[in-house]
């Protein structure tokens, strides 16, 4: 599990998934996780979800409040990038969607010796 720093909402803060969390995103959303990534279904609907859920270590919000946020954000010259980037790699963080894109994503930590052992075509 990473912990991804977010802080658009409060200096300090950070967002992650555990499983117990994955859990609560498919008990409120219906999907899974690795489905709303794969299938790219990451809707408002489904952004604030997950924002509730990751960021629960910093008070219990629900997804309205951070609907309401977001909207005061975009209103300042926010970009939905800057709050859509860090849930996808926050759920990659969690290794739900394999090593293979868990590396994609945080290159950095893949094993020495490992990064260059692909063949080259």
């Amino acid at each position: 599990m990473k912990k991804i720093d977010f802080e658009i909402f409060g200096p300090g803060q950070y967002l992650y998934f555990d499983i117990g969390r994955l859990i609560q995103v498919e008990n409120l959303t219906g999907k899974s996780a690795g489905d709303i990534i794969r299938n790219q279904e990451l809707n408002l609907g489904i952004l604030t979800a997950l924002l509730s859920i990751g960021l629960r270590q910093h008070g219990i919000k629900n997804p309205q409040w951070y609907a309401n946020k977001m909207q005061e954000l975009i209103d300042e010259g926010h970009e939905m990038d800057e709050f859509v980037q860090p849930v996808v790699k926050a759920i990659a963080g969690s290794g739900i969607l394999g090593k293979e894109v868990y590396y994609a994503i945080f290159p950095e930590e893949e094993p020495t010796g490992k990064a260059n052992t692909k063949p080259k075509n």
